[in-house]
Formats: C-alpha cells, sequence, structure tokens
C-alpha cells in the first residue's frame, strides 16, 4: 500500500491564515485533477481538500462579520462593535476617531 503525502486532519493547524490555506487547496486540487494517484491517497487529499475548504469559508465568514460590524451607519459615520468587560464595564465607550 502507498504512504499518503496528504495532511491528516489531526495536523490541520487552527491559526492557518486564508491565503495559506487557500494555497494549499489549490495544491490539493492540482494533485487531484492529475487522476495519477492512488486512491488512498487521493482519498487522503480529498479530506485534506475538504478540511481546507471549511477552514478557508470559516475565515471569510469572520471577515464578513468584521466588515459588517465595521460598515457605516445610517447618520454617516463609522461604528465598531461595543466591547464589555466581564464586569459589565465598556472598553470602547468613545467615539471612533474618524
Amino acid at each position: 500500500m502507498t504512504k499518503t503525502t496528504g495532511t491528516p486532519a489531526a495536523a490541520m493547524p487552527d491559526d492557518l491564515r486564508f491565503e495559506d490555506a487557500y494555497a494549499r487547496l489549490e495544491a490539493v486540487l492540482a494533485r487531484l485533477q492529475t487522476g495519477n494517484m492512488p486512491l488512498d491517497d487521493a482519498l487522503t487529499a480529498y479530506e485534506e481538500g475538504m478540511l481546507l475548504a471549511a477552514r478557508c469559508q470559516e475565515l471569510l465568514e469572520a471577515a464578513e462579520l468584521r466588515v459588517e460590524q465595521l460598515e457605516q451607519a445610517d447618520d454617516g459615520t463609522f461604528g465598531t462593535p461595543h466591547i464589555f468587560m466581564d464586569d459589565g464595564d465598556e472598553i470602547n465607550d468613545e467615539e471612533p476617531p474618524f
């Protein structure tokens, strides 16, 4: 049986940046598209690709949420979400400088 070269699920780092995950996903897709892989290797690559695609989706959703939070308000100002300490005190109680 051929030894797989893909990244197992347990080795997928949680701090993988979008650009790095996307580049790895493209590399996995290129390997799969050649069609010259043993079945076990292809399944491992497919699993890695699915994990990378999920990571990319997660990061895109987080970025979308940040953009929504920073969108322009009705009065023409830009806002940021208010952050509260555990004791209920608001951290950013001042208006942003822009």
